[in-house]
């Protein structure tokens, strides 16, 4: 999690959540039940992003299945257009986030990131965003995701976004985030 400065008011608990989301997404189910203790149980998770990564979870049975669809995502089979190429069928592979920023005030925090989304045969990006954590006694009660409409080429030299079509680009997206 780079150089981050986590020892702000809620620090601790925002670095708990990013640490189990990448064990969510390399499929340990325990980080279900980690998550969720960080939550309060009336929370709100929000995706505002633009479609089709937006919705609006409440409560805590909502906030457990969103993170256990995340949790079944993993490896999951999709349909890629593919410009000017016929169609293939690839497998949700690396979902892989660094963040970048953490900002403190009063009880939120606020964290920019970069994700690279990729599929375990080669085509991926990367997509900037941020989470807004709100807390109450030391739980989250809201969690706002932000998620950029724009697709940029992936840093990572085995990612190729060249031939990706926009419904591509949106289905890696749906795959990558029932959760973050």
């Amino acid at each position: 999690m780079g150089n981050l400065d986590f020892t702000g008011q809620n620090g601790a608990i925002v670095q708990d959540y990013f640490s189990n989301i990448s064990l969510l997404r390399n499929g340990n189910p325990s980080s279900v039940d980690a998550l969720m203790d960080l939550w309060h149980p009336d929370g709100l998770f929000e995706f505002a992003g633009s479609s089709p990564v937006v919705g609006k979870y409440a409560g805590e049975m909502a906030i457990r299945t969103l993170y256990k669809n995340r949790l079944n995502s993993n490896g999951m089979p999709l349909t890629l257009e593919l410009n000017g190429q016929s169609p293939i069928t690839a497998n949700l592979g690396l979902v892989e986030t660094d963040l970048s920023h953490i900002r403190y005030k009063d009880d939120q925090v606020i964290v920019g990131w970069k994700t690279t989304i990729g599929t375990t045969s080669g085509q991926g990006f990367d997509v900037a965003g941020s989470h807004l954590f709100t807390f109450e006694r030391d739980k989250i009660t809201r969690l706002r995701v932000n998620v950029s409409p724009k697709a940029d080429q992936s840093t990572k030299s085995n990612l190729s976004s060249s031939d990706l079509t926009v419904q591509d680009v949106g289905r890696l997206s749906l795959a990558a985030w029932p959760v973050v």
